[in-house]
Parts: structure tokens; sequence; C-alpha cells
């Protein structure tokens, strides 16, 4: 940029012609001439540069605003994780819903609750922003009495499932009848719902006793006990049923040890299925990923890339997604249920008195520290830990502890984040229930909101915040 002199000699005054009247108005002459100072001839000169400081500025607010808008974005598409609030939040409207696991569920931007009114299950669908009912589904009769519970459950991990809503449909076997066997299974049903309109696209049958389910795209992974004994892992589509894997297991469990002994968890990109042997699936193909040995026990972990197992004879293996052994490592590192994906390259291992990171690629132990808190969710490259009247966090990186707060009494439910705070459970002087907004890195209290005393639980709902009492649920925003 080049300084250049100003001509500052008065230019010649004209009269120009007003548009309406031009024989009568006429420009005047300055009633006070026009001070000129040194300042005036400097600020001429230098106004380029306080223009390019202008342009400077408003690009870095822009860029600032962009960065929190992707940073919103990220958290709020992480399942599990709350939409970043904006200050102190509200209870917006409450609607019925039951209180299990599966009874709220996100899709297609709208929210869908599952709810026993009147002795029927029923699925509703409300608008995020207001609650407006959007529309309604029947699906089963509420069974009680002289049965087993009867049960309506849309799986989902917390993020918006998209325009299909999937439910699994549990009709009990019954207990108390002449004509009917008690070793008979309950019964499920899956029925896929149209997420904008309510419609049913399609419904079918699990034939075998059920033991898991878990959605993984518009795919469902079951986990059934077929009548030998065998247990038996599928992938299946939501509308149809058509297989796209199965796997069964060759070894047999007595019926006697079935409820002790089978289990099965759908994580991340993998399937457990629990038995004689602990065997690990991959979610896409249904290909044997690791096996233990029989009785061992084997524990599993999801990672973010790959899984890892432990037990008590063989010690721990971090694999890759094929299933290869990376290295050994002397715990089982922590499968994050809230995760949005901040310092990778360190995995945490929870071996009850401590907590230490270790390198995700070597295994070389980074930092330790000493504490009896478990890991709920890695966030900004923090670690929200809890147990049963404290919680705080600890950094991701290096392990130091930030900061720690005491509830005094067992809390209702586990914190969770919107990636900027900590919304934890909390009391107001007079007692009463409150959801609390403390700063991740300074634990510093910005707001408290009054809930109602029989709140039982706080998630993220396809980055909605929603509290659950028996028989509500309550979006805050």
């Amino acid at each position: 940029m080049q300084l250049v002199e100003v001509d500052e000699s008065p230019a010649p005054q004209t009269r120009p012609e007003h548009p309406d009247n031009p024989a009568s108005a006429l420009a005047a002459p300055s009633a006070e001439p026009t001070v000129r100072t040194p300042f005036t001839r400097v600020a001429r000169r230098w106004w380029p540069v306080a223009a390019v400081v202008v342009v400077a500025v408003v690009v870095t607010v822009g860029a600032a605003v962009a960065r929190d808008r992707a940073f919103v974005e990220r958290i709020a598409a992480v399942p599990g994780l709350v939409r970043p609030l904006d200050g102190e939040p509200a209870i917006r409207w409450s609607a019925p819903a039951a209180p299990h696991r599966g009874a709220v569920v996100a899709a297609d931007g709208a929210l869908v609750l599952v709810s026993a009114q009147d002795g029927r299950w029923l699925v509703t669908a409300h608008a995020a922003d207001d609650g407006r009912s959007l529309w309604t589904r029947d699906l089963a009769p509420v069974q009680r009495s002289g049965f087993e519970s009867s049960l309506v459950a849309c799986p989902s991990r917390g993020e918006d499932v998209g325009s299909l809503v999937v439910c699994l449909v549990t009709e009990p076997r019954v207990v108390y009848s002449d004509d009917a066997s008690i070793d008979e299974p309950a019964h499920t049903r899956v029925v896929t719902l149209d997420a904008a309109s309510g419609e049913e696209l399609g419904a079918w049958e699990v034939d075998d006793a059920l033991v898991e389910a878990g959605r993984v795209g518009d795919d469902l992974v079951l986990v059934t006990l077929d009548d030998a004994g065998h247990a038996v892992a599928e992938r299946r589509a939501v509308v149809g049923g058509g297989a796209r894997w199965s796997y069964t297991t060759p070894d047999v469990l007595e019926s006697i040890t079935l409820s002790r002994v089978a289990g099965a968890k759908v994580a991340r990109d993998v399937v457990v299925v629990e038995g004689v042997v602990t065997t690990v699936l991959d979610a896409d193909d249904g290909a044997v990923l690791t096996a233990g040995a029989p009785y061992r026990n084997l524990q599993v972990a999801a990672l973010r890339d790959g899984f890892a197992t432990w037990a008590t004879v063989g010690g721990g293996q971090v694999h890759d997604a094929d299933g290869s052994q990376r290295f050994e490592v002397d715990g089982l590192p922590v499968p994050f249920s809230l995760d949005d994906g901040t310092a990778p390259d360190v995995l945490v291992v929870d071996d009850g008195s401590r907590l230490r990171g270790v390198d995700a690629a070597t295994g070389r132990v980074r930092w330790s520290t000493e504490t009896m808190l478990d890991v709920r969710a890695r966030v900004s490259e923090r670690l929200l830990v809890s147990g049963l009247s404290r919680f705080g966090v600890v950094d991701a990186a290096d392990g130091r502890v930030r900061w720690v707060s005491d509830a005094g009494d067992p809390m209702p439910w586990a914190p969770l984040t919107d990636g900027a705070l900590v919304l934890a459970p909390g009391l107001s002087p007079g007692g009463s229930a409150q959801l609390v907004g403390l700063g991740l890195d300074d634990g510093v209290r910005y707001w408290a909101l009054d809930l109602p005393g029989r709140v039982q639980r706080v998630d993220g709902v396809g980055g909605v915040l929603v509290a659950r009492t028996a028989d509500q649920a309550l979006v805050l925003g």
C-alpha cells in the first residue's frame, strides 16, 4: 500500500437545480468554513488501512461463527449427545411416554414416543419444537395380569434413525393356562412405520426366543435361541425381514442354563454372542472376528476403530476391525457410550481404581490417574466421569483431573453433556430436583433448572434434551 498526498483545495461552488423547482431552489453556501487539521490529512491517508482492519474483523467473526456452527452440527450428530444449548433451558413441552429403553426415538426430525394409555401400547410422533401430535399408531394391548408384561420398544442408539421407525412388539407367553406351556417363549413381532405418516410399511415375526436386538442403519441385528439351544445371530432388513447374514453357534446350551449364560450385545461395528464361547462377529457381514475359550467369560468392548477383548486368563487384546491383534493391553479399554471422536489417538483403560490413557497405535501408557469414577462420555477432548454421587471431568490427552463435584446423595441419573457443559442432576435449596449446567472445563455453575421430582433419567435423543418420568417425556430446550 502506498501513501498518496491528497489535494485539499476547496472545490468551486455550483448551484445545482432543485428537481422540483429549479428556478427558486439554489444550493446555499456553507455557514461555517470547513476546519481542516493534521488529523484530517492522516485519517484520509490511512482510511484504506482501517478498511482492511474492518474486513479482517468481519472475516474473523465469520470464521468463528462457522466454527461454532460446525461444532453444533458435529455434537448434534453424535448419538446420545445434546445439541449445544444457547442458554438456560426450559421445559418446552411434555407428552406421555413409558420409562423403558426404546420408548423415545428421534426419526426424521420428530420425536416418536411409546406410551401405555387406556390399556393399549401407542406409538405417537411429535414435532420436536412444540410437541404437536403428528400421528399415532395402536400396536398392541397392554398385558399384565395373568401374563408376563407385554412391551413395545423402538431400538436406537440415540441418533435420528431417519425415515423408518422400527418397533419390537413383545407379546408374553401365558403363565397361567391349561392350554399353554410355560416353556413357550414370548412372541415378538417387528413392525416398521413411516416416520412422516405413521403408515405401517411391513411386519414380520421373530420365530425364536429373543435375547437381544439392535438397529444398524435400516437393518435389525437379532440374537435368538433356537429350540435346540443354539444362539442364532442374524442381520435382517427392517421391511420384510429378509436375512442379510446369519450365524449359529456350534455349542449347545442346556435349557436350565439358557437364561443365565446366554447373552448378546450389538455395539458400534460388532455383534457379541455370549454362550459357552463368546464370539465376536462383524456387524456388516457376520464374519467371525474372534472367539474366546469355553466358559472364559470373554469381555468385549467396541472401539471407534476395531474392538478390544479381555479375559481373566489370557489378559487383554486390542484388535483391528478385521479381528487381527494390534497389541496387548493390561485391562479392557472403555467402550464410550457417548463419543464425539476427539482425542482418537488415546484409548482409556479402566481397571477399577484408576484410569490409564494408552496410545491407540502402540499400547504405550501415556498417563495414569487415580480415580474410582467411571467414564461416561468422551467429548471435546475431555472425559466425563461419574460414580454413585460424584462426577467430574478428566483431560483425555494427559489424564489431568480438571474438576470433581460431589452431589452428596446418590444421583438419580448419570450426567450427560452438550460438548460445552456438563448437564448433571442437582438439588435446589428446597430439596427439589434440578438439572444443572456446569462448565465442561472448569465446573463453573451457569444455571439450574427445576424439574419435577419424579424425573428418573435425562437423555440426548437426536440432539434433543429429554427428561423422563415413569409416564412422561419432558422436552427441554
